[in-house]
């Protein structure tokens, strides 16, 4: 139900891979899990571990779709975010049951973001830490807290997309998601802040996303163009 085909139609100029959590990994898994360079993660905690050799394993087989080639070597930036090579701009992503990775070339896209949330996960008295004044305040088709968990992860997928640009961190306060059209599975999000010289309200600061919800997990997705 959860497969990598279930999101792919989120993704318009990426290549998308997903695993379960709880599925044992098939044998080419196993295999490439073997090949996988990697350091700095033998103290991991054990689920913390496994969520990284997952995202791991999604960012090889999205690149692998993407570029025809493997990643075997995807160390962890000075940012806590993975270093990808020049050429891929990429984003990963995890909840309580899935793992998947996006991958695209530089040429195609100035930066894509991925969010897997578990739907109705945020929880209303955390709302003033998660939405600014400009966000959404109550949706026809949507609970509150269904509703919050999406501008959560819309924010969390639009800080991703953008981080590799603007090279400095901002919070869910410098964005608001102004639309969502749950029959279309569209959103609409922008910056209210001016984060760099070239991105804010004087520079580029509306961007579109795409979200699907099957069953309890819900995926965003922004892909930013050049």
């Amino acid at each position: 139900m959860d497969s990598t085909e279930n999101w792919n139609s989120l993704f318009l100029h990426s290549s998308f891979f997903c695993l379960k959590k709880a599925e044992e990994l098939s044998d080419s898994q196993k295999h490439l899990s073997s090949r996988l360079e990697y350091k700095n993660i033998d103290n991991f905690h054990p689920n913390r571990k496994n969520e990284f050799l997952l995202g791991r394993i999604c960012a090889s087989k999205a690149h692998e779709i993407q570029f025809g080639s493997e990643l075997l070597s995807l160390p962890i930036g000075l940012s806590r975010s993975p270093a990808w090579p020049l050429e891929v701009i990429g984003s990963i992503s995890h909840n309580q049951y899935l793992v998947g990775a996006a991958v695209s070339k530089n040429t195609s896209l100035l930066g894509i973001g991925i969010d897997f949330e578990v739907i109705g996960r945020a929880k209303l008295e955390l709302a003033r830490y998660i939405r600014s004044a400009e966000d959404l305040k109550t949706h026809k088709t949507l609970n509150d807290n269904d509703l919050l968990t999406l501008i959560f992860s819309a924010k969390e997928s639009l800080y991703k997309a953008l981080y590799p640009s603007a090279k400095r961190f901002f919070g869910f306060e410098a964005a608001a998601l102004r639309e969502i059209d749950t029959s279309t599975g569209a959103f609409k999000i922008d910056l209210i802040s001016q984060i760099t010289s070239s991105l804010g309200p004087s520079g580029r600061f509306q961007f579109e996303g795409r979200f699907k919800i099957i069953g309890n997990n819900c995926l965003t997705v922004l892909e930013i163009p050049n």
